[in-house]
């Protein structure tokens, strides 16, 4: 995942002036309380149970990606990045995640990363 958003800062940025936001972070908690924890509860006393496991890690992680939800994962919280949804001047509406708290009406520099998430890109970078 890092060196996706290593890669995905190298593209070509535009701006955008914010609108309004709204913070997104407790997205990625209800994902771990939904999916995650209850995992923990499942006993592995062989290796079917931890192939089953598996694939239906694997299953979820594919639809994960192909729903867009791409956005909504723990590790970003981890690695330092905030989910907001962001409203741009022309209403349009769009994930945005940064590294740092942004504000009302502030412009930022942004790469796409996929259907309406958007990637801040710091300064210098």
């Amino acid at each position: 995942m890092l060196l996706y958003l290593k890669n995905a800062k190298s593209l070509s940025p535009f701006q955008l002036k914010i609108a309004a936001f709204h913070k997104r972070d407790t997205e990625a908690m209800a994902y771990i309380v939904t999916y995650i924890i209850p995992f923990l509860a499942i006993p592995l006393h062989g290796w079917k149970e931890g192939i089953a496991l598996s694939i239906f890690f694997i299953v979820l992680g594919i639809l994960y990606v192909n729903s867009n939800m791409i956005h909504i994962n723990p590790m970003l919280n981890l690695f330092g990045y905030r989910l907001y949804e962001i409203t741009t001047e022309d209403n349009g509406v769009h994930s945005l995640l940064a590294k740092r708290s942004i504000r009302h009406l502030e412009t930022v520099k942004v790469v796409k990363l996929g259907d309406e998430i958007l990637l801040e890109k710091p300064n210098g970078t």
